[in-house]
């Protein structure tokens, strides 16, 4: 069986029949990418790190052999790497801007960033890129949802992923085009039992199938949709894949170090002589009591001598903090440490952005992603709109919106507003309303410049009221 023969079933009974090749076809996953993901999610999720499997140490022989445990240090690299890359992509909100302005659209758009806000989707963003950059592949399903009491209808997402028990399988037609996506998850039937579902979409139906025993129970739902109601992200690789081999050897140095650190970190006795009785644990004022040996007309006591480690070899650390900056910088990761970042207050904003400017560089880039799927999701929400008949079919469809990327770097407003100001020769440069709107203090800025026009009022009408 191959995609067209697939393609081609239409009857449950025929799904039923033919599920097991049905999935050969459309669940197909080169085996290295798949290892390499499973790989990431152990790394990211500190399951699996090569230092782990670093042995103990065997010392001794015979009876007195005994196990010694190696440090086994795991440094969370591969999360800091991730979480930045989040961070500077959508730690600021995307703008959604509307580009006409007639009324009609203006209240869809207002009803558009309502479902945008009821499903939390600027938060969602945030989980979806996080699970991209470690999984390197994630999909969100949007699907109407009726309120079985009120019978209201309601847009919905859910994120697929690997992370929330998601096998997930795109399928492409030689022209690049989505015909068919498969998500694979297991659920508990009505005894208890863990049981494979198999949902897949296509354009004009959803075929969903569970197992039972060697059977398969299927059930096509008709699409009013009329398109997959996915959006689907893939990257090549993990965050962190290209300097996975410099964090290995980066928890080997801190790990072998600290095994360095238990050996010769507290002071060891050295002993010459015949050591008679040595002092407790706990003793206040510890006493070594030395026997003397008599050497010809002399009689020698020996002596106690403390051993100390003067420092960690300069090499280590030098290597250490190479591997440090080597990993950072290859993963366009800006160091936002406590050392590195004190002192940087009274950089000027361009000073600031060009020391960041490596990771706006990447967040741009990841923009290629996912300003792509954020155009696709703003379109299949219309058409959902649309489909539950929300704010006019017209207006919805005919909406044009933008999607913009905010840059996460702070800003320096007053070098901003005195830059602009000086190049206007000192003149004004803003409207009162325009400042209102945008001061944070102010929550309702309608209200607000209502209000202020009300006092400039009563301002007026109070100067009136003195004679000239």
């Amino acid at each position: 069986m191959n995609l067209d023969d697939v393609l081609q079933l239409s009857g449950e009974e025929d799904y039923a029949k033919n599920m097991a090749d049905v999935q050969k076809v459309l669940c197909r996953m080169d085996s290295d990418k798949e290892e390499r993901r499973d790989k990431a999610i152990e790394q990211h999720d500190e399951l699996k790190h090569k230092i782990l499997e670093r042995p103990d140490k065997e010392v001794g022989s015979g009876t007195n052999k005994k196990t010694v445990p190696t440090a086994k240090l795991i440094i969370p690299v591969q999360n800091k790497i991730v979480e930045m890359a989040v961070a500077f992509l959508f730690g600021t909100p995307v703008k959604l801007s509307l580009q006409q302005f007639e009324k009609s659209q203006d209240e869809s758009f207002k009803l558009l960033k309502q479902i945008w806000k009821r499903n939390k989707l600027d938060y969602h963003n945030k989980e979806l890129a996080r699970r991209v950059f470690v999984e390197t592949r994630a999909a969100e399903l949007f699907y109407i949802a009726v309120n079985p009491v009120t019978k209201e209808k309601r847009v919905r997402t859910m994120l697929l992923c690997q992370k929330n028990g998601d096998e997930i399988f795109p399928t492409f037609d030689s022209y690049g085009d989505m015909v068919a996506f498969t998500r694979r998850y297991k659920t508990l039937n009505s005894e208890g039992k863990e049981v494979v579902n198999v949902d897949i979409y296509y354009a004009d139906k959803t075929v969903k199938a569970v197992q039972n025993g060697d059977e398969w129970e299927v059930e096509i739902e008709k699409s009013l949709l009329g398109k997959i109601p996915i959006i689907y992200y893939e990257q090549e690789k993990s965050e962190w894949s290209d300097v996975q081999s410099l964090i290995d050897r980066q928890e080997m140095l801190l790990s072998r170090n600290a095994d360095t650190n238990d050996y010769f970190g507290s002071p060891s006795v050295k002993v010459k002589g015949n050591l008679v009785k040595g002092p407790d644990k706990d003793e206040i004022g510890k006493l070594f009591r030395l026997q003397g040996e008599r050497n010809g007309d002399k009689m020698e006591y020996g002596d106690v001598e403390y051993m100390t480690w003067d420092r960690t070899p300069e090499s280590i650390k030098l290597e250490y903090e190479v591997l440090k900056d080597t990993i950072y910088s290859s993963t366009s990761t800006p160091d936002l440490s406590f050392n590195n970042v004190k002192g940087t207050s009274n950089l000027s904003g361009i000073a600031l952005k060009f020391m960041f400017m490596d990771a706006v560089l990447k967040s741009l880039n990841k923009q290629e992603i996912f300003g792509d799927g954020l155009d696709r999701r703003i379109n299949l929400l219309k058409e959902m709109m649309a489909l539950m008949n929300v704010g006019g079919k017209e207006s919805v469809m005919a909406m044009e919106i933008d999607v913009e990327f905010k840059d996460a770097m702070p800003e320096n407003l007053i070098e901003t507003i005195e830059m602009l100001s000086n190049a206007v020769g000192g003149k004004p440069i803003m409207s009162t309303k325009t400042a209102v709107k945008i001061n944070p203090m102010v929550k309702d800025s309608d209200a607000e410049i209502i209000e202020l026009e009300t006092e400039g009022k009563a301002e007026n009408s109070i100067l009136d009221s003195y004679p000239a």
